[in-house]
Parts: structure tokens; C-alpha cells; sequence
């Protein structure tokens, strides 16, 4: 299967399949006269021009599209992200090697029916580019850490839930007006959580068992603190790339795929 290089050419087509679904966008504690009375004293120019409030309902229109096995984009979109994170093919559909990079089973469509195929095209986004590439290639290695690993798309899920959530309450409306994008800005707040939540768990030596509150904690600064945390990921970016730091070694990733099939095939016989 050809493996995706531009994101635009993904976006582009989601956009044209989702963009005539109409979306509630108004946060899910707001209802009847408290809606009407809200949306009368919120500014006139903190409202979003239709262009971008279209994007922002198409995304939010993902987030409840479930992966399909028989969407060719869909197919190519996950085995573009499994060959960005491992240096690997995906030999199938279905199967074991989707624990590789954090899936909890054989089928990943059964992860993603939190936030939908949203939680597929975030990481995507980030794996796609050549400057942030290496640090969610750091997560995964951090991932497989004997005392310290996690699921990583597990936890990247609960990341884009976290910025779903951010995006339905109005929270990152602001920044979508300054930066004219929605895409934009989601992507740019996934990661900055996720760098929150990676950069805490190497130096706090968090474990699985940890996970409810640092997302708690991820939660707090997605509301109150995004900025900062965006400078920060910022600066670890250009760190990362002045010092030319080494990423995981796909060599190393590959040989334990190979490793956990093997186990897997011989406790089957």
C-alpha cells in the first residue's frame, strides 16, 4: 500500500466527505434558556468567521466517524502511521502487530471509538512532519520502556480527547481566530499535551498506574496554560534538532516486533 507524504491531501478529502454534517459545537454543560443566555452576552468578535466554524465542525464530525477497514484512506492512513513509528510495513489488517505501537488488540478499530478517525489523523499529522517527527518516535521508545511503558496509542487517544474536548468547550477558539486554522491549532495542542505528558513521565519515572491523574493534569493545562506548554514543546523541538539528539532506532523497534511475534508464535504451539 503507498503510504501517505502529504497532509493536505487527507485533510482535503475528509473535509469534502464530512463538511455538509452539521455539528452541535456548544459545550455539553450549556442547555435550553442557559444556552440562549450564554450565546447572547458571548462577543460578537470572539466568534469565529463561517470558514474556520465549518472546520471546526467537520473535525468535530471525525471525532464521531469510526475507523472503517473498507475505507481505502482510512487504510492507508493507519499503515502510514505504523510505518512512521516502527520503519515497518503492515503486513495485514488484522493482527498482533498492531501492539507494536500501542493498540490493545488485533483489530485497532475497536480503539478508536472514543474520538474517531480524529484520533488517527492527529498523530498522523505530527508523524508527517519532518521537525516532529523524532519526538513521537522518542514517545514510542519511551513506550516500550520495561518499567516505564505504556500503550502508546492508547495514550495518544486519550490525548485527542482531551483537545476534542477542548475544541467542543470553546477553549482553543482564540487561537483558531489568530492562527486562521483549526487543523492547525488541534494538531498543535495535541502535541503540546502529549510533550506534557511525555516530558512528565521520563522525569517524574511515571508508570501505568499514574495515567488518571497526569491526564488530569493535561486536562488543567489544555484550559489554563496551553501557551506555556506550546513554547515549551517549541523549545524542545529546536533543542532536539540543533543537537541533533537520536530518535529511537527503528532497528532496535523492528527487532523487538520481530521478538514479541516470536514469543506470540511459540506459546500458540
Amino acid at each position: 500500500m503507498t503510504h501517505i507524504t502529504n497532509l493536505d491531501t487527507v485533510w482535503n478529502h475528509l473535509k469534502s466527505e464530512n463538511v455538509d454534517h452539521e455539528v452541535d459545537i456548544l459545550p455539553p454543560e450549556k442547555y435550553g434558556w442557559l444556552s440562549v443566555f450564554c450565546n447572547l452576552l458571548q462577543p460578537k468578535s470572539n466568534l469565529l468567521p463561517k470558514e474556520l466554524s465549518d472546520e471546526k465542525s467537520v473535525l468535530i464530525k471525525l471525532s464521531k466517524c469510526p475507523f472503517n477497514h473498507e475505507d481505502p484512506l482510512h487504510m492507508q492512513m493507519i499503515s502510514t502511521l505504523f510505518n512512521k513509528l516502527t520503519g515497518l510495513n503492515s503486513p495485514a489488517a488484522l493482527g498482533s502487530h498492531w501492539e507494536i505501537v500501542g493498540f490493545q488488540g488485533v483489530d485497532p478499530a475497536t480503539d478508536f471509538r472514543g474520538v474517531g478517525i480524529l484520533g488517527l489523523l492527529q498523530p498522523l499529522a505530527v508523524c508527517l512532519c519532518v521537525e516532529t517527527l523524532p519526538f513521537m518516535s522518542n514517545v514510542v521508545s519511551l513506550s516500550h520502556s520495561p518499567s516505564q511503558g505504556f500503550p502508546f496509542m492508547v495514550l495518544s487517544l486519550n490525548v485527542s480527547n482531551i483537545v476534542l474536548k477542548a475544541l467542543k468547550d470553546g477553549v482553543l477558539d482564540r487561537m483558531i481566530k489568530e492562527k486562521e486554522t483549526v487543523l492547525g491549532v488541534t494538531t498543535i495542542c495535541y502535541t503540546a499535551i502529549l510533550f506534557f505528558i511525555y516530558d512528565n513521565w521520563k522525569k517524574e519515572k511515571l508508570t501505568l498506574s499514574d495515567c488518571g491523574s497526569v491526564f488530569k493534569r493535561a486536562e488543567t493545562i489544555c484550559k489554563k496554560e496551553l501557551s506555556r506548554h506550546i513554547s515549551s514543546f517549541d523549545n524542545y523541538i529546536k533543542e532536539l534538532t540543533l543537537n541533533e539528539t537520536p530518535a529511537v532506532q527503528l532497528e532496535q523497534v523492528q527487532f523487538d516486533f520481530i521478538k514479541d511475534m516470536s514469543n506470540s508464535a511459540a506459546m500458540t504451539t
